[in-house]
């Protein structure tokens, strides 16, 4: 597996994402030990932290030699365009590997085939230097369903989110133009109900159909979904109203085929919306972490306080800090 990875050939592009564990101010910060890294040449395989079947992606810690300082390496299939499908019909070598399978049907033959590994299209996601909670959060980890009740929230999840020191400044830092400048698809300034929409970092722009982007409100005071009252709808329908004509407008994709949604738990407690190709989906898209934004708008207009009362339900992994507390007050049973 490692002779697999440890090859810069096998990479057709990488985006290096700077830890925002660090203390340092991301802008301020030395990157003179980013700009050395350019392949994968280096990069020595420690442990094959997970790997996913679903979305053809796994996730590596390491170092790049001759720093010992942890990475974690996401190395993800890339989507088939027309140019890659192309090249493997017309590859002479892997006609020697198409193998033929029984088939029930008569006159029908299935084919299996298994091109070289350096055939493929792979976007590989370095988070360097790494923390042990970027390598705890991409270890495979067993997930569990919480019902995650109002007095839940209020005597264990809110105060547990109050007490954990969730660096937000990468946020800061994009709201008040010191980084991610070039990559603003829009910007409404207003301080109530204003946002900026940028491109997620897990999207690889170069692939134009499968778009993640986020909005991001200027509004600094609302962490969650939780938190949303009707107060926002004014914010919200904003975001969607602007954020689904300009998405449109560059991507040339139709309102129509767009999703709107918010994930919780969110992956950091400042509210943000995500939005992707309906046809498209993104990981987080699914039952179990993502709540349409349509529904949130329906939700609030019917009760302000929907989501003061209501019961959310959602996916947690055993490794969550969260996951500890619950398990001890008999949220989750284990």
């Amino acid at each position: 597996m490692a002779s697999d990875v440890d090859t810069s050939e096998n990479v057709s592009n990488k985006r290096i994402k700077l830890s925002n564990d660090s203390k340092l101010d991301p802008v301020a910060e030395d990157l003179s030990s980013h700009a050395r890294i350019t392949s994968l040449e280096d990069f020595k395989l420690k442990n094959i932290l997970s790997d996913n079947a679903y979305s053809k992606s796994v996730f590596l810690e390491g170092s790049f030699e001759p720093v010992d300082d942890t990475a974690v390496i996401l190395l993800e299939k890339l989507p088939f365009v027309k140019d890659s499908v192309d090249k493997l019909l017309n590859n002479a070598d892997l006609a020697l590997n198409l193998k033929s399978n029984s088939s029930p049907a008569p006159n029908i033959i299935h084919y299996a085939c298994y091109p070289k590994v350096d055939r493929g299209d792979i976007k590989a996601t370095i988070i360097y230097p790494a923390t042990q909670k970027h390598v705890e959060k991409y270890k495979f980890q067993n997930s569990y369903i919480v019902n995650e009740t109002s007095e839940v929230y209020e005597s264990i999840v809110q105060p547990h989110i109050l007490s954990q020191e969730f660096s937000l400044q990468w946020i800061h830092n994009i709201l008040e133009h010191k980084s991610e400048v070039e990559r603003v698809v829009f910007e409404d300034p207003d301080p109530e109900v204003g946002f900026i929409l940028v491109p997620d970092l897990k999207w690889d722009e170069s692939i134009s159909d499968y778009i993640y982007l986020i909005a991001i409100p200027h509004k600094k005071n609302i962490k969650s979904l939780r938190d949303l009252t009707a107060s926002h709808l004014p914010l919200l329908n904003n975001i969607k109203s602007k954020s689904l004509v300009a998405i449109s407008k560059k991507y040339s994709i139709p309102e129509e085929k767009l999703v709107a949604y918010f994930h919780y738990q969110p992956s950091f407690y400042h509210m943000h919306v995500h939005f992707n190709c309906l046809e498209k989906p993104m990981p987080g898209s699914q039952c179990g972490k993502a709540h349409l934004l349509d529904t949130v708008i329906s939700n609030l207009e019917l009760c302000s306080t929907y989501y003061q009362q209501t019961t959310l339900t959602y996916t947690l992994k055993e490794n969550d800090s969260l996951f500890s507390k619950l398990r001890e007050a008999s949220v989750i049973c284990s």
